[in-house]
């Protein structure tokens, strides 16, 4: 139990540390750069001052000091945008208590039960603590795939209401109306600001703020260049939609044909697991030194981090950007 406490308490002095460090840092840091950029932004679109913004009401946790600390530090505005791509319906605040709970579950597990020593016992901490985190990202991974899947159809169905005569705002609620989610939901975001006074490039901007798209920048682009220096806009659409469509087609020609390396992959990786799981059911002391023996804790982890880093070797290796 006295081991236990140590390690806590070691635990904590280390994340004390590293916030007293991250605040130094920015008491240190200079402001002249983030001040160019504020007016550089303030001379180049001047516009944005006096437009009319949206101010919705986000909330991040149910525990009102919680709320209160991810709405006012910096520090957890990536995780917020993250949240937020990903439409979790969980409040933030609850992915935030979980991670160090998760971290701490995972560091008394491998010390009290597994009975490996403190620094080999941070690697299961650091991937508990890291899984809230890491199911958000998947989350966004998968809407981010369903977006850009349905994104092409949206965009013809703004064409085709431009080409009958009506308004871009027409066509995005005709997207919001008829579309399913996420293509829909975001689309009828876009409208709604826009019956409420926000500017149309504003409300664009917003949307590619909430969606980590590269297709999406694309049509907001084009929309807004189309704004600035006219053309037909039905036609840069449709063209839009076409590409857009190719290049996904693309994607599923390069996902096909490196079919063969991800599967090789995934066996050379899963292979180890699989054996050792065997000889752990065959033969549980033999392989028990592995987390019993100092010397077997090390190789473990040394192997452990050999296979990382070649799954990310590998993985680097298939993935192919069209």
């Amino acid at each position: 139990m006295l081991n236990v406490l140590i390690a806590l308490g070691i635990f904590a002095t280390i994340l004390l540390f590293l916030q007293g460090c991250a605040a130094l840092h920015r008491v240190m840091s200079p402001r002249g750069k983030d001040r160019a950029i504020e007016r550089l932004q303030k001379w180049s679109a001047p516009e944005l001052l006096t437009q009319l913004e949206i101010v919705r009401k986000e909330s991040l946790s149910g525990i009102p000091w919680l709320h209160e600390l991810l709405a006012t530090m910096r520090q957890f505005q990536p995780l917020r945008v993250l949240h937020r791509q990903a439409d979790c319906r969980i409040p933030l605040g609850n992915f935030v208590l979980a991670m160090p709970l998760l971290g701490l579950f995972g560091l008394i597990g491998a010390m009290w039960i597994l009975y490996f020593p403190f620094v080999l016992a941070l690697v299961p901490a650091a991937v508990l603590g890291a899984a809230p985190s890491g199911y958000l990202y998947w989350l966004k991974t998968q809407r981010m795939k369903k977006f850009d899947q349905q994104l092409p159809e949206a965009l013809e169905l703004v064409s085709r209401a431009l080409k009958a005569g009506h308004a871009f705002s027409v066509g995005l609620k005709m997207v919001g109306d008829e579309a399913a989610d996420p293509v829909g939901i975001e689309f009828r975001r876009v409208f709604d600001e826009v019956s409420m006074g926000v500017a149309l490039p504003q409300a664009l901007q917003n949307m590619t703020e909430r969606l980590d798209s590269v297709d999406l920048r694309f049509f907001v682009t084009s929309v807004l260049v189309q704004r600035e220096t006219g053309g037909n806009l039905a036609e840069i659409i449709d063209g839009l939609a076409g590409l857009i469509r190719n290049r996904f087609e693309l994607q599923m020609k390069v996902k096909a044909l490196s079919a063969e390396g991800r599967f090789s992959a995934i066996i050379l990786f899963a292979l180890p697991l699989v054996v050792g799981a065997a000889l752990f059911k065959m033969n549980p002391e033999y392989i028990g030194l592995l987390f019993t023996d100092p010397l077997g804790q090390t190789l473990a982890a040394i192997a452990s981090t050999l296979m990382i880093t070649g799954g990310i070797i590998m993985k680097r290796m298939v993935t192919i950007k069209v």
